[in-house]
């Protein structure tokens, strides 16, 4: 069992969107490439950009974070890359910050999956820190449970004083977290705007 498990943690060359067809190269099979190319185009809704909506992407962000691997974020570039760089011209973004993983999540997976994103994009982007190991959130059911959670999780220390600033997170549910640091920069650091964006977005989030 366990070497079953680690051979198909180790060697498996499915894709990672649609778990059937075999990958030669990369980790998205031609017919997802396709789809995908359909799908990447920024949205914008309750003040939040986003590209895609989390139950068309969820396996392949899955893969990401959690089959570790790392180097998904060179496929995702040929779909985003683009699209971000538009966002941050047209929103004369100064200063992009991703969503930080804990200490103990960047240990257990070995990268933050957003800064991995953006570099993998050559989108220069400034680090903060996350003071608190969180819960994860899919664990947590209500928003204010996950409010509570991410409360006083974040340290900044880069100046952001006047500066319109971008934040960036793979997969937003609630909220809570982007409105967290959001309300933490506009309280704290005196900054001329924030700006949201995240990779995916649960369609219940729209629903509140």
């Amino acid at each position: 069992m366990l070497r079953q498990l680690l051979r198909k943690i180790l060697f498996d060359n499915s894709c990672s969107m649609c778990g059937k067809n075999r990958v030669s190269q990369g980790y998205i099979c031609k017919q997802c490439d396709l789809k995908l190319k359909e799908m990447s185009f920024l949205k914008k809704r309750n003040g939040l950009y986003y590209i895609y909506l989390y139950s068309d992407f969820r396996d392949v962000l899955w893969d990401f974070k959690f089959k570790n691997r790392r180097l998904l974020a060179e496929n995702l570039k040929i779909y985003i890359k683009d699209l971000i760089a538009t966002l941050i011209e047209d929103e004369k973004i100064d200063l992009v910050i991703p969503v930080p993983v804990s200490e103990k999540r960047r240990l257990e997976r070995g990268y933050n999956q957003v800064e991995e994103i953006l570099e993998a994009c050559k989108i220069k982007f400034e680090s903060i820190e996350r003071v608190r190991n969180t819960e994860h959130m899919y664990n947590l059911k209500s928003p204010e449970k996950r409010r509570e959670n991410i409360k006083g999780a974040f340290l900044i220390k880069t100046d952001c004083s006047g500066k319109r600033v971008l934040i960036v997170d793979d997969i937003v549910t609630s909220g809570a977290t982007l409105m967290e640091l959001k309300e933490e920069l506009e309280s704290k650091h005196d900054v001329a705007e924030v700006v949201l964006f995240t990779l995916t977005v649960v369609r219940k989030y729209f629903k509140k």
